[in-house]
């Protein structure tokens, strides 16, 4: 008698494909954006992937049963590696807002405000976006767009079949390279206007050397930075969950 036969004769009625399933919808949910965060108990998310699987568990061709530990061992962890493929592709593409924060941050030194540091960004501007660009991605159909994410994986990569390495590889390029490239986009106005401002108190300090423009200069980049931050916070998350919201996996041509 097998592993999965004892399993089987414990919890009566339980399915092999369904628990591969679960596997991968447990893995792709730890580390997804919005319901992998930290502020997310794990128990919230283990009772989310008990919910979907069973959902998804239709679109999935009947599963040999194990016929060794082995067996069961390799197909489990091949599920659980499609399944954080699949969640980091995403997670890589909502890093944007992260990077592009960090680097707002640095440019209008809105860094040395005092914030409360966390796993998304150690300044009080990557807490804010970040924060509220996870409330944005959830009121716009997040969820909804995760259990097709899921879906389109199990069409794309059949249960218990490894991936392609040299198809996935460079798809995780592409998608790092967008990343960044998205990135710099939402940091650009903040980015050029520090430019142009320190250029500009460069030109006052060499014309004026007894004027104390740093002192002037630096609350004065403060404020104009706030400023452009309340005006441009809603359209920099906006394009970026546009972006995360119309991620899909790649196929295979």
């Amino acid at each position: 008698m097998t592993i999965w036969q004892q399993i089987a004769q414990w919890i009566p009625g339980l399915d092999w494909g369904l628990v591969l399933v679960y596997v991968r919808v447990q893995a792709c949910l730890m580390i997804l954006p919005g319901l992998g965060e930290r502020l997310i108990p794990v128990r919230v998310r283990v009772g989310a992937a008990m919910v979907v699987s069973p959902l998804l568990a239709g679109l999935v061709a009947r599963v040999p049963e194990p016929d060794g530990p082995l067996t069961l061992l390799a197909q489990v962890a091949t599920e659980m590696i499609i399944g954080l493929v699949a969640g980091g592709l995403l997670r890589l593409l909502a890093l944007a807002l992260d990077i592009a924060t960090t680097a707002i941050a640095a440019t209008a030194s809105l860094s040395q405000i005092i914030g409360v540091q966390n796993e998304a960004a150690p300044h009080p501007v990557g807490n804010l976006l970040h924060l509220g660009g996870m409330a944005v991605l959830m009121a716009l159909g997040l969820p909804i767009m995760l259990v097709r994410l899921l879906a389109d994986s199990f069409t794309i990569w059949p249960p218990a079949a490894w991936p392609s390495i040299d198809a996935l590889a460079p798809v995780a390029i592409g998608v790092v390279a967008h990343s960044f490239a998205l990135a710099m986009m939402l940091a650009a106005p903040f980015t050029l206007g520090g430019f142009l401002f320190q250029a500009l108190s460069g030109v006052i300090n060499r014309v004026m050397p007894a004027l104390p423009v740093v002192f002037i200069g630096a609350p004065a980049s403060i404020l104009l930075a706030l400023v452009a931050l309340a005006f441009l916070s809603p359209l920099l998350i906006g394009i970026w969950a546009d972006a995360v919201l119309s991620f899909t996996l790649p196929r295979s041509e």
